[in-house]
């Protein structure tokens, strides 16, 4: 029987380590080749006792090159930017993508409309060696330091939320920078974000789209006209935009709205994710928050109110939201119909 490995100093405590890290910590390059370590790179290596993820890796390349930092959509996954399908899942191995070309391994993907899959890093000098996993730029730019405030993950060095929105328009559709757009400027929840302001406002977003000259600049013009500071998620935006892409009336989403009734009485209708208040129908997008029991209780109290001020709440989950939200879009336009709107009005 294999004996186990010493234990490894108490001071290395991160998930990925460079072969520099391990060896000034007394760890003799025998000891490497042991189970509980694998290699993950030219350079690094992975404890099979700690939790993998993008940004330990990102953070373990920034220690070793204090000039390096995360770039592109690694970048954009470090911010929480709502990404659109696989690109919003961390990377942590190298994608398949590399291929042989005369002879020569190619790690970019095939093809100009492919995205990139591997961790992108980036200095303001020489790039440095590509790999399987990892993608080298050279950029010059801000760069910014992203803390855990309880601690619990790696310091990392990445560009900042403006540079990399922008960078973004070379690589994303319309429609999924305008899901960024919105989620950099709207309303933040005190009780639940600790800020109580935007990262930006939507005229500082047309302001830099408007003084950016790169690659997919005109792409982020575009998107940033269709930027509103009040959708809470990326389905709410992709309901919005299909519902203008087909022609209906633009809904307003996640405004305050009471209705008076009989009596002089105020009904409080709550914040409808979308509403359209000429026809009163109000739409509300059921994520996974909804799943909650007392989210449910609070659902049901709200609809009653909004029926008994003579609104219709319709309501979608994600089966609504493919082949360009649908099913959803269907849903509307049939109320819409039934309560006098027409798309050629006499």
């Amino acid at each position: 029987m294999a004996r186990a490995p010493n234990p490894l100093p108490d001071a290395l405590t991160h998930a990925v380590l460079s072969t520099q890290e391990l060896l000034a910590a007394g760890v003799s390059r025998s000891r490497l080749r042991r189970d509980d370590l694998r290699p993950l790179a030219p350079g690094f290596w992975v404890r099979e006792d700690r939790e993998l993820t993008e940004r330990e890796i990102v953070a373990a390349l920034c220690r070793k090159d204090p000039r390096a930092f995360a770039a592109g959509l690694t970048a954009a996954r470090l911010w929480c930017f709502p990404l659109p399908g696989v690109l919003d899942e961390q990377v942590i191995e190298a994608p398949r993508q590399s291929r042989v070309v005369n002879g020569r391994v190619i790690h970019r993907p095939a093809g100009n409309s492919s995205v990139d899959g591997r961790i992108h890093m980036a200095r303001p000098d020489t790039q440095r060696r590509e790999s399987a996993l990892l993608r080298w730029s050279r950029v010059r730019c801000d760069v910014v330091s992203l803390e855990d405030r309880r601690g619990r993950a790696p310091t990392v060095r990445l560009m900042s939320r403006l540079r990399t929105f922008l960078d973004l328009g070379a690589v994303l559709t319309v429609d999924a920078l305008v899901a960024i757009g919105d989620h950099l400027v709207r309303r933040p929840r005190p009780e639940f974000e600790g800020r109580a302001v935007p990262y930006f406002t939507t005229n500082e977003l047309m302001a830099a789209v408007q003084a950016y000259d790169r690659r997919g600049a005109r792409r982020l013009r575009e998107a940033v006209a269709l930027v509103r500071m009040s959708s809470d998620s990326s389905p709410e935006t992709a309901l919005r935009l299909a519902m203008v892409a087909a022609g209906l009336p633009e809904p307003l989403a996640n405004a305050a709205a009471q209705q008076e009734v009989e009596g002089g009485r105020l009904i409080d209708l709550g914040e409808p994710d979308l509403r359209w208040p000429q026809w009163k129908i109000a739409l509300e997008h059921d994520g996974p928050t909804h799943l909650d029991r007392k989210q449910q209780a609070k659902d049901v109290a709200r609809g009653d109110r909004r029926r008994e001020a003579g609104w219709v709440e319709l309501r979608t989950t994600s089966d609504d939201l493919p082949w360009g939200c649908l099913r959803a879009v269907r849903k509307v336009r049939r109320e819409l119909q039934r309560r006098g709107w027409s798309l050629d009005p006499v």
